[in-house]
């Protein structure tokens, strides 16, 4: 009886130690942002390389051939970032919205994916913070609004 009791102990010390140094995939994917500026909204707006401004000019003048104009092409991009998003392949779809901004950064759908992107890894305050950008351009888009909404009132549970 001893020996079970010792053997049920240790069980859940190392599972309580084995949970509390693991991160969530939201800490994962910040940390993965700090070295991944496809992972940020905008690509962190961060300076690129020459190289990784020639790679977004091919990729611009690739898509609008394919889509006809880069309003078009932005708006296939929106619709890729969300199937992926429904999917819960987070990295791709921010990906994919981030290729939405390059074509059309007045695309109001972009920054509801953005915000769409935080919402799901519960950082409502980011998320809000997209879906006001996304606003100033669009300001009645229904489902930027129905969002934001869900996204202040779980904001304000969680304080």
């Amino acid at each position: 009886m001893k020996n079970l009791l010792n053997y049920s102990l240790s069980l859940l010390l190392i599972f309580m130690f084995s949970t509390c140094n693991t991160k969530s995939p939201y800490e994962t994917w910040k940390e993965a942002a700090k070295t991944n500026i496809r992972l940020l909204p905008k690509y962190g707006l961060a300076k690129k390389s020459p190289d990784q401004i020639k790679a977004d000019q091919e990729f611009v003048k690739s898509a609008i051939l394919a889509s006809g104009t880069a309003e078009k092409a932005a708006d296939n991009y929106v619709k890729f970032g969300f199937k992926y998003l429904n999917e819960g392949n987070l990295q791709t779809s921010m990906y994919r919205f981030n290729q939405a901004w390059l074509l059309n950064p007045e695309n109001s759908d972009v920054y509801w994916g953005f915000g769409s992107v935080y919402f799901k890894f519960q950082d409502y305050y980011q998320a809000v913070l997209q879906y006001d950008e996304g606003l100033h351009i669009s300001p009645k888009h229904e489902g930027i609004l129905k969002d934001r909404a869900i996204a202040l009132r779980l904001t304000k549970k969680a304080f």
